[in-house]
């Protein structure tokens, strides 16, 4: 399952790469492109009428949008339009206040039994995980590579990489050059997958910015880090993921991408249901908690959500470890909003400031997915609520 799940990964890529030129693989996200595309998405609005959301034994709480101190016009606007493919290829919209479900739709055809391809939220999915292993006592922030891998040395990390900590590479500031928003051979990602050897691979990328002054997106050298958790708690790391998370939250975790002598990679791989992709929000929203157990610390989740980079380098916004950070309006005033992104357009934002989690899915080819979702949030969501 797992060889056929690595096998398939590739795939997809160079269709991907086959069908719309610099769109990225799964493990890449696109930066935003800087003029809008050719043809603008139909908008065509398709009646909506607002349902309550269907209480399932899956946990969650469901609630009334209209019981709400809320404006939902523009939200079931938005719903409407999406309906009418406003926003391309949309597969579903979740919307969660102070933990209760308020909205749930889907699109084109899918259904809350779905399974989406988390793709690069599948980092903030890592991130988790790590923060756990963290609050073990199994690694730091501030562990150096070439000490956690002492034979490194002499499979290419030399004294130019000797400052490159965990905690730059959770933040992307590790100024190796491997670059996963390349295209074709310039790609880092797909060159990894590749190899024969992922760490050696990892070992040997050079050097093209001092540690902690660039942002790069890297998420294939990650593996180094989840070989790590693996080696420190005597688990393979997707045992390690099932125990200290994904049980606890009730979401299977088929999907990890396994490669040459069981290493892991953990920037894409991951399908959850919509759902399940909402536990992760509400995660970080109540600190750390899942019905009242702490599964991560609530010193984790801060650090995890704090900025790491220079403000506005990643693609054009901010980053913390493996989550993205975005200013954006609520009740007139700035407030910082986190979120996972993925290919495609799998979105799962959090906004402490108004208690909400909002999931949303899609499948598009479109650069411009990505915005349009960060918009639909803002001006939709996000600005409704009182």
């Amino acid at each position: 399952m797992k060889k056929s799940r690595f096998l398939t990964g590739w795939i997809l890529f160079f269709l991907a790469l086959a069908a719309c030129g610099p769109a990225l693989p799964d493990d890449g996200i696109p930066p935003p492109p800087a003029t809008p595309p050719a043809v603008e998405p139909i908008d065509t609005p398709v009646p909506y009428e607002y349902q309550v959301p269907q209480k399932l034994p899956d946990g969650w709480p469901v609630g009334d949008l209209r019981k709400e101190k809320v404006d939902a016009g523009p939200i079931t606007q938005g719903v409407s339009q999406i309906r009418g493919g406003k926003i391309p290829a949309m597969h579903s919209l979740l919307i969660l206040r102070h933990g209760r479900l308020l909205l749930e739709e889907y699109f084109n055809g899918f259904t809350g039994n779905s399974h989406h391809p988390l793709f690069s939220c599948t980092k903030s999915v890592f991130s988790t995980v790590y923060g756990i292993a963290q609050d073990h006592g199994l690694l730091s922030l501030d562990g150096k590579i070439s000490v956690l891998y002492p034979d490194s040395v002499s499979k290419g990390w030399g004294k130019d990489k000797a400052g490159i900590t965990i905690g730059s590479m959770l933040s992307m500031t590790s100024g190796l050059d491997c670059d996963d928003v390349g295209v074709g051979s310039d790609n880092c990602g797909a060159a990894m997958g590749q190899s024969k050897d992922w760490l050696d691979f990892c070992f040997s990328r050079p050097v093209a910015h001092p540690v902690g002054t660039f942002w790069m997106y890297n998420g294939c050298c990650l593996s180094l880090i989840s070989n790590l958790i693996a080696e420190k708690s005597g688990m393979n790391f997707p045992d390690y993921a099932r125990k200290v998370l994904l049980e606890p939250l009730a979401i299977p975790d088929d999907g990890w991408v396994t490669g040459p002598g069981g290493v892991n990679r953990v920037d894409y791989g991951l399908e959850w249901k919509a759902r399940d992709m909402a536990k992760l929000g509400q995660l970080y929203l109540d600190g750390g908690k899942w019905k009242g157990k702490q599964i991560v610390s609530a010193s984790w989740v801060k650090e995890a959500t704090a900025l790491h980079c220079k403000p506005g380098t990643a693609f054009g916004h901010s980053y913390g470890y493996l989550w993205h950070l975005k200013d954006m309006k609520y009740k007139g005033k700035s407030v910082r909003v986190f979120y996972a992104n993925g290919y495609q357009g799998q979105a799962i934002f959090v906004s402490p400031e108004a208690g909400l989690v909002c999931v949303m899915t899609a499948g598009s080819q479109d650069n411009m997915i990505y915005s349009m979702e960060e918009n639909f949030f803002n001006e939709k969501v996000l600005g409704s609520f009182k």
